[in-house]
């Protein structure tokens, strides 16, 4: 009578087979992972960028004191600087723009950090986020998986100042 079933060469075989497809699998897989999460990042910042602008945009119509809101620095629209609440008519400049960005992308309170830079002339330079997961993202200069690992910190304000560069 003949046994069935696999020997011990066959099963060593498969195994060595499916330990070299997971060996070149695996890391390019995490590669896109990262560049996916890179991407996102990139996207929440070009939110940001665009809810900016027009927050800007809108104080300016409605002719809203600017003075208050700091140029040529980071200004923190995300994370836990986020105002969720409409402000009143003494509330300061920075809160009016703050509540508008959050009006124009309420996900940013999602973020670990936004920052938003704008010149002299109250116009926005550029956007660097960080997620919950400690990716950063950046507008209008995008983020590469090459640049996000030659950022020395991984924070919203080193992708803010690789959007300006």
């Amino acid at each position: 009578m003949k046994k069935k079933g696999f020997t011990l060469i066959e099963l060593i075989v498969v195994i060595a087979i499916i330990g070299v497809l997971a060996a070149i699998l695996v890391p390019a897989m995490m590669g896109y992972v990262k560049k996916s999460k890179i991407t996102s990042a990139n996207s929440a910042a070009k939110s940001i960028y665009t809810g900016a602008q027009s927050a800007i945009t809108d104080m300016n119509a409605e002719d809203a004191a600017m003075s208050g809101l700091t140029t040529g620095s980071g200004i923190d629209v995300g994370g836990n600087s986020v105002v969720t609440t409409a402000p009143n008519s003494g509330d300061s400049a920075l809160n009016k723009f703050k509540y508008r960005v959050y009006v124009y992308f309420t996900d940013a309170k999602k973020l670990s950090a936004a920052q938003v830079q704008l010149n002299s002339n109250y116009e926005v330079q550029g956007v660097g986020v960080q997620d919950k997961n400690n990716y950063c993202g950046s507008h209008p200069k995008q983020m590469t998986v090459d640049s996000y690992e030659k950022l020395t910190a991984k924070t919203a304000a080193a992708a803010l100042s690789y959007a300006i560069s």
